[in-house]
Formats: C-alpha cells, structure tokens, sequence
C-alpha cells in the first residue's frame, strides 16, 4: 500500500501538478489526476502508530519517529534549496552578486523573484522550510509541495505519544470508547471548525495558522488509520468502520476546498475521492485479508521500493520540475521525459535513504558503548602512603 500511494503521488506530480504550476511542461502522454497518496501514506502511518507505540517507553518510540524523518528532510530541504536557486534562476535569465552571500541567499540582481513560474528562492525561504513552519503563514512560500506531510506527521506522532503515556484514556475500562471517540473527533472538528466557526471566507492570518499550522485539515487521514486497525483487532464492527470510512472520505473532500474560495471547481475533485476511496478497502484488505501470496514474485523490489520510498517522496517533486524543464530545453518530448524523471526520483531517493536516513538513524538510536569503570586494585596491594596508594603494576593479561 505504500508503494502504491508513493507512485501515485508521484505520477500526479509529475503530469498533473507539474503542468499547473508550470504550463510548458503539459505534454505528457497520460495525466493522472487522482490525489490521494499522500492521505494514504498518512492512514498506513496512523496504522501503525496503533501497531508500535505501545512497545516500550514512549519517548523512546518518539525519538525514533523524529531520528528516521527529520535528518532526511533537512538534507532534502538544503538540496532542494540550492538546485531551485540555480536552476530557476537560470530558467529566468537571472543572475545574482558577486559576493558570496548574495549568491548563497540573496535576491537576484534585478530583485524579482516571480520573474515567472519558476520561483528563485532566498535564504528566508530555506529557514521557514527548515523550521517546518511553511503551514503557518501563507506568505511564506514551500520549496516543495510535498513537505507538508512532515509537520502535520510529527504533530500526530507527538499528540499520540502524550496521550497515550499522559493519559488513563486508553488504559481504562472504557478505553476502547474512548478511541472510537477520538476517531471521530479527528474526522469532525476539524471540519467544524474550517467550515462553521471560522468559514471559508475568514480573511484573518490566524484562521489559516491554526487550520494548515495545525494540520487539521489532514486529521481525517489518521482517523481512518487508527480505525482500521481497531477493526483489524476486532474491536471496531464492519458498519461502524464502513460509516466512519465513508466520513472520512467526505472529509478529504472537502478539505479539498482551496482556502476563501467557496466554489472550487478542480476537476481533480472525484478521481481524488474515487481512488481514496478504493484505495481504502485495499488497505482494510491488507490489514484483515489473507496474505496476497500472488505478489510473492515481486516481494522483493516492492520491500526494496518501499524501504526507499520516504526519500523518493521528498525528492521527487520540485526536483523532478526543474530536471523535466531542463530535458525539454534539451529537446525531449513528454513521452521521453517521464520514465526519466520517474527513474532520477527513485536514484535520488535511493542515495538519500542509503547516505542519510540510515546512517543518521543507526547514529541516533543507537545506545552509545558505556566504558567498563576502572580497575579497583586489591587491598593488599593498596598502599598506606599518606598521598595516595602506591602504584599498582599489572602485567600481561588479566
């Protein structure tokens, strides 16, 4: 199910997204208009929060959570950073100063960052996309699309760690009320509030903070997740999953609403709604069915796919833009255009799985060695000096 909602998103990006944001890049020979992985990734993702969190301590789980996504995303964010800066800057005609900081973060010579659709960044934009702060403001500008899943997921993360290590809720005799509470909860006040308490056309800065700063508008996403696997462990009836299901589905489309706008027309709207909704029943399939041993054969590149499929995510899509501009400025059609920018996202995420997620998580979560405390030497060969015991020799091994 991961590996089918990263190749969504990334074919969605690449011939869909890709073509609004920048309309010279509209000569794919398929548009896949469907979005829905990303909410997907956050349903198995709610899973299995559900599945670990109550394995030892919980701020230990916490730590692992933050140690496997954040280094990741920083190296990604300072990559992505530097090759947007280049490469739009030069898809502009634009240049920056001679000196070193204007050319690492100042504007470009002529002060004009929209100069078309291909935004040159500043180094004001690499701090707000470190500071994962980007959902916050909507002035503040997101160096790739597909970043907002990392807050909204590590707010999720930290709100289950409290919950369930702060709280009696899901320890007491009406625990699992408690939790069917909650999902719904996730899926409906949200909604309240965007649609009912602040409305649609609410012009404040703070309406939007608390609604996308907060991820809100994903809750939904992680309802459906939980709920799954409390009807995975029989603790959830099929109707009542089937209704909350169904609500969960309304929600995401609704949260498809662009913010202020009252009627959107995107027409994106029902292939998203019918591909989650399928996509769903695939991962309740997954999580209660029996095993799908038809897939036997391929077992191992979708376990390998899915192992590098985080860094792919972070990866593909700016970056796939920038280097689909660059091969049609190189005079390659769409239809020669797509399995490559397909194939760079998959090395590129293969090279940051393998040189940082790894290595930064092993680092991080592995217990540093303790040094054996030194020898005490026996009584009889402590000296009575008034200074101190008198040396003590040891020879060969011991």
């Amino acid at each position: 199910m991961r590996v089918l909602a990263v190749l969504s998103v990334m074919l969605g990006h690449i011939t869909h997204q890709g073509p609004m944001a920048h309309r010279e890049l509209d000569d794919y020979p398929v548009k896949i208009t469907a979005q829905f992985g990303a909410a997907i990734l956050m349903v198995v993702s709610a899973f299995f929060v559900c599945q670990t969190i109550r394995r030892g301590d919980t701020g230990r789980w916490m730590w692992r959570k933050a140690a496997r996504l954040v280094p990741p995303y920083l190296v990604a964010v300072v990559i992505t950073y530097f090759v947007m800066r280049m490469a739009d800057a030069s898809f502009n005609g634009q240049a920056f100063g001679s000196h070193w900081w204007d050319k690492l973060f100042g504007p470009t010579t002529d002060g004009v960052a929209w100069a078309s659709s291909w935004y040159v960044p500043v180094g004001w934009d690499l701090f707000v996309n470190l500071g994962m702060i980007q959902g916050w403001h909507q002035g503040f500008i997101w160096l790739d699309g597909s970043y907002w899943t990392l807050p909204v997921q590590l707010m999720v993360f930290a709100g289950a760690a409290l919950l369930w290590s702060r709280t009696r809720w899901f320890r007491s005799p009406h625990a699992l009320r408690h939790a069917k509470l909650l999902v719904w909860g996730m899926t409906l006040v949200p909604l309240v509030l965007r649609f009912w308490v602040f409305g649609l056309d609410n012009p404040s800065p703070w309406a939007f903070a608390v609604v996308f700063g907060f991820g809100l508008h994903r809750l939904h996403a992680f309802a459906a997740g939980i709920a799954i696997w409390l009807w995975s462990r029989g603790r959830m009836s099929t109707p009542h999953l089937a209704v909350l299901l169904a609500a969960v589905v309304a929600a995401q489309d609704l949260h498809l609403y662009p913010f202020h706008v009252a009627l959107p027309t995107d027409p994106a709207r029902l292939p998203s709604d019918i591909g989650f909704a399928l996509v769903l029943v695939a991962v309740c399939a997954a999580a209660k069915g029996p095993d799908w041993t038809f897939l036997r054969p391929v077992a191992p590149m979708i376990s390998w796919f899915a192992g590098i499929s985080y860094g792919v995510y972070l990866l593909h899509q700016e970056l796939g833009y920038i280097l689909a501009k660059a091969l049609q400025l190189a005079g390659l059609p769409g239809w020669a255009r797509l399995p490559l920018v397909l194939g760079a996202a998959i090395g590129a995420g293969w090279l940051l799985t393998r040189l940082v997620e790894g290595p930064a998580h092993r680092r991080l979560t592995t217990p540093r060695a303790i040094a054996p405390p030194p020898r005490t030497p026996p009584d009889d060969l402590i000296g009575d000096e008034p200074n101190g015991p008198a040396p003590v020799s040891v020879g060969g091994s011991s």
